[in-house]
């Protein structure tokens, strides 16, 4: 689909830029892929974006936003129990990272430009810290903040393990099982909790 260059905005730009991003990483990806991406020419993204580092920290605060606003906000909708709410985050996450290659495009980023462009850390922490959030709002439903927390780390740590052994693999397989597992140890931590009322 090719656009005019008064119909692209910042936001077609942004979500255009994320497959591209995501296949190809931050530091091969440059401002003319993005624009082939967009169908336009390289000197019209630079009406929206004045570098790539800007672009990437637009497309990362989009995704934090995103994630936060869509998925991770199912850790707090009150019409499903705890446990519904813990399956549907992780199929939705799930599908978030087997969508294109590259899995989880946060710690994907993030591992590539942490040393050479930290300016992009705040935003990668600020997003691993609502996850956290939302893992840590659901165990706490069954156990003690301290278990909570230390839960919800042990929780980002095998998806993200799993999504590393997906990218390498090739193979979803890694992605699916951990988050079967993460449901089955969550129901059975919750049988072994004294009742916490909340």
């Amino acid at each position: 689909m090719c656009f005019s260059n008064l119909a692209l905005t910042k936001i077609d730009i942004i979500k255009k830029s994320i497959p591209v991003f995501k296949e190809k990483g931050y530091g091969a990806t440059s401002i003319s892929d993005v624009a082939t991406a967009c169908g336009v020419l390289k000197g019209s993204l630079y009406h929206h974006f004045s570098s790539k580092d800007e672009l990437m920290s637009e497309v990362l605060l989009y995704l934090k936003d995103y994630f936060v606003e869509k998925v991770f906000a199912i850790a707090y909708n009150k019409e499903w129990s705890v446990e519904k709410r813990l399956e549907r985050l992780a199929r939705k996450s799930e599908e978030q990272f087997l969508e294109g290659p590259g899995g989880c495009f946060m710690a994907m980023i993030g591992t590539e430009t942490v040393i050479s462009i930290p300016k992009f850390n705040e935003i990668i922490i600020g997003f691993f810290a609502n996850w956290k959030l939302a893992f840590v709002h659901l165990y706490s439903q069954i156990c003690d903040e301290r278990v909570a927390s230390e839960q919800a780390d042990r929780a980002i740590m095998m998806i993200e393990g799993a999504v590393l052994m997906m990218r390498i693999h090739n193979n979803p397989d890694y992605l699916t099982h951990v988050q079967e597992n993460l449901v089955t140890e969550f129901k059975e931590l919750k049988s072994k909790q004294p009742i916490v009322l909340k």
